[in-house]
C-alpha cells in the first residue's frame, strides 16, 4: 500500500484519494488557521511587551536573567530603577517578565476597574494561593475592616492600651539588669495577643491554640509561597509536594480550623440565647453578624479569621521590629511620649497617639528606609490596556511600581541613603521645605498614601487595616520606650543587617537586643 493510501484511509481509488486528500488539506488548513488564531493573543502580547526595555538584556537568556534575579533581587530592583527611572521597563522574575511602571502612571492606572487590572489576581500569584489553599482576598474581611474596625478605633483604644500594659512586660521581662531578648520573637507574640484582643476578644486572645496558629501558619505560609515562587511555573505542580512548608501550612490550617470553627459557632448560639444582651465588641462578632449577607458559613468565617492573622500580624511585626531598631537611639522620642502622656493623665488616648508626631515620622522614615516589599501596586492585567500616552499593557502580564527605587531616589528624598529620623518631622512642622510640594503636610504621616509612598498600596485598594496597625505599633513602642532602656549586645555597634528574601526585606529573627526594665 502506498504511503498516500495509508495516510488517507487506505483508499486506492484515484478519485477517492483525490477527494480525501482535498479534505485532509482543508482540515490541515483549518488546523493551521485555528493554531494561528490561538497564538495571536500571545504574539500580540509579546510584541507589546517588546516595546519596553529589559533589565539585564545583556545576559542573553531568560534563564540567566532569572538566576541573576534570584541571586540578589534587591540589587536587581535598584539596577533597573537607576537605568530606566522615568521609563516603563521589564524585569525577569520568577514568573517571567513583569512590567515596571514609573509613578506618573499611578493616578491613571488606579482608575481601571478590577476586571481590567486586578489586585486580587496579582496577590494570588504572589501568595501562591492555588497550592496553599487559602485566599486573603475576602470581601467580608475587607468590608469589616473598613466599616467596623477602622471606625471603632477610638472606642477600642482603651482596650489596646490596657492589653499593651499587660503584654509588653510578659515578653520583655521586668528585670532591672540588662537581659537579652529575641526581639523579633517577642514582637511577634505581642502583636498576636494585642491583635487577638480585637479580633477574637480578651477571653480568647491568649489561648495557646490561637497564638500557635497565628504565628506558625503565617510564617510557614510566607516561607512556602517564596519557596514555590523559586520554582519555574510549570514545575510548581511537582514542587508543591517537595516544599516542606507547604505540608506545614496545611497542617497548621487544619489545626487552626479545629480551634476556630467551634469559636465561631459558640458566639452565634450565645447571641441567639441572650437576645438583647450586650454584644462583644470584636471582629469575630462583626463578621458573624454580616456572614449571611456575604454568603459565608462557619468554615468560611474560620478561614477568614486565619487570613486576618496573615494579613495583620506578619507585616505589623516586621515594621515594629524595624522601628524599634531605630527608636532606641533617639532619646527625644521618649521625652515626647512622656510629655504627651502627662497631658493625658498617663493614658495613651486616641488624641495622644496623634500628638506623638516624632514617633510617627520615625515610623515613616523606617518604612522608607526598610521597605518590607521592594515593589508595590501589584496588579494583573486581565485585558489589554492602552494608557493615555499610547503605552500598551498587554493582557496576562503583571505590573508594579518600584517602591524601593522611589524610596532611595535623590530627586525625591534629599540624602536618601542616610537614615534621618527628623526627615518627615521637619517637613510636617514647617522646619524644612517639602521637596514634593504637598499643600497638606499631613501627607507625610505613617499611614499616608501618595504616589511617592505606596507601601500600603494606592487608590481604592490601599490597605484598609493600616490605621489599626499604626495605632498598634505606637502603643507597643511607646510602652517600651517609657518602661525600658534598650541597647545592642556587647560587641555590636550598628543595627543588624536586614534579610533579603526575593522581593521582601525582613529583620533578622535570630538576633537579640538587651533590655532593662525601668518602669514603676
Amino acid at each position: 500500500m502506498s504511503e498516500l493510501g495509508s495516510s488517507i484511509g487506505q483508499s486506492t481509488s484515484p478519485s477517492g484519494a483525490i477527494f480525501i486528500l482535498k479534505r485532509k488539506l482543508k482540515s490541515d488548513h483549518s488546523l493551521s488557521v485555528n493554531t494561528c488564531l490561538a497564538l495571536l493573543p500571545w504574539i500580540t502580547g509579546e510584541r507589546a511587551l517588546s516595546q519596553f526595555p529589559l533589565v539585564g538584556k545583556e545576559l542573553g537568556t531568560a534563564a540567566k536573567r532569572r538566576k541573576w534575579f534570584l541571586e540578589d533581587a534587591s540589587a536587581r530592583h535598584k539596577t533597573g530603577y537607576k537605568k530606566f527611572r522615568n521609563m516603563t521597563y521589564r524585569r525577569e522574575e520568577t514568573d517571567g517578565d513583569v512590567i515596571v511602571l514609573p509613578v506618573r502612571y499611578l493616578e491613571e492606572s488606579r482608575k481601571f476597574p478590577d476586571d481590567v487590572i486586578s489586585v486580587a489576581e496579582a496577590t494570588r500569584e504572589i501568595q501562591q494561593t492555588h497550592y496553599l489553599q487559602f485566599s486573603s482576598d475576602d470581601p467580608l474581611l475587607n468590608h469589616t475592616i473598613r466599616s467596623d474596625l477602622t471606625h471603632s478605633l477610638p472606642r477600642i483604644n482603651d482596650r489596646l492600651s490596657a492589653e499593651v500594659k499587660r503584654t509588653v512586660p510578659e515578653f520583655l521581662g521586668t528585670a532591672r539588669e540588662w537581659t537579652p531578648v529575641n526581639v523579633n520573637s517577642a514582637m511577634l507574640k505581642m502583636v498576636v495577643i494585642l491583635s487577638g484582643n480585637i479580633f477574637l476578644g480578651p477571653e480568647l486572645n491568649r489561648r495557646e491554640e490561637y497564638i500557635h496558629a497565628s504565628i506558625h501558619y503565617t510564617v510557614d505560609l510566607f516561607n512556602a509561597a517564596n519557596q514555590l515562587r523559586e520554582w519555574r511555573r510549570w514545575m510548581r505542580p511537582i514542587g508543591q509536594y517537595l516544599v516542606p512548608n507547604v505540608k506545614a501550612v496545611a497542617e497548621h490550617g487544619r489545626r487552626a480550623r479545629e480551634f476556630l470553627v467551634p469559636i465561631v459557632r459558640a458566639p452565634k448560639a450565645q447571641l441567639i440565647a441572650q437576645d438583647g444582651a450586650e454584644e462583644p465588641d470584636d471582629m469575630l462578632q462583626w463578621v458573624i453578624k454580616k456572614a449571611d449577607r456575604f454568603g459565608q458559613n462557619d468554615d468560611d468565617l474560620a478561614q477568614l479569621l486565619l487570613s486576618l492573622s496573615l494579613t495583620a500580624i506578619h507585616t505589623t511585626t516586621m515594621m515594629t521590629t524595624f522601628v524599634q531598631a531605630s527608636v532606641r537611639s533617639i532619646p527625644e522620642i521618649q521625652a515626647e511620649i512622656k510629655t504627651v502622656l502627662a497631658e493625658h493623665d498617663g493614658v495613651m488616648t486616641t488624641q495622644a497617639l496623634y500628638q506623638i508626631k516624632l514617633l510617627d515620622t520615625v515610623m515613616r522614615e523606617s518604612q522608607r528606609y526598610n521597605p518590607i516589599n521592594l515593589n508595590s501596586f501589584h496588579r494583573k492585567v486581565l485585558k489589554d490596556v492602552e494608557l493615555s500616552d499610547g503605552t500598551v499593557l498587554p493582557k496576562g502580564r503583571t505590573i508594579m511600581v518600584p517602591q524601593c527605587g522611589v524610596n532611595f531616589d535623590p530627586a525625591i528624598y534629599p540624602d536618601p541613603l542616610v537614615y534621618n529620623p527628623y526627615h518627615f518631622y521637619d517637613i510636617r512642622t514647617g522646619k524644612a521645605e517639602d521637596p514634593l510640594k504637598y499643600s497638606n503636610k499631613e501627607q507625610h504621616q505613617f499611614i499616608s498614601v501618595n504616589k511617592e509612598n505606596t507601601t500600603f498600596g494606592f487608590g481604592r485598594h490601599a490597605c484598609p487595616g493600616r490605621f489599626f496597625a499604626s495605632n498598634e505599633i505606637k502603643h507597643i513602642l511607646a510602652r517600651m520606650l517609657v518602661d525600658y532602656e534598650m541597647k545592642l549586645p556587647a560587641g555590636e555597634t550598628t543595627r543588624f543587617p536586614n534579610l533579603k528574601i526575593l522581593s521582601t526585606i525582613a529583620p533578622d529573627p535570630t538576633k537579640n537586643v538587651m533590655f532593662k526594665y525601668v518602669g514603676a
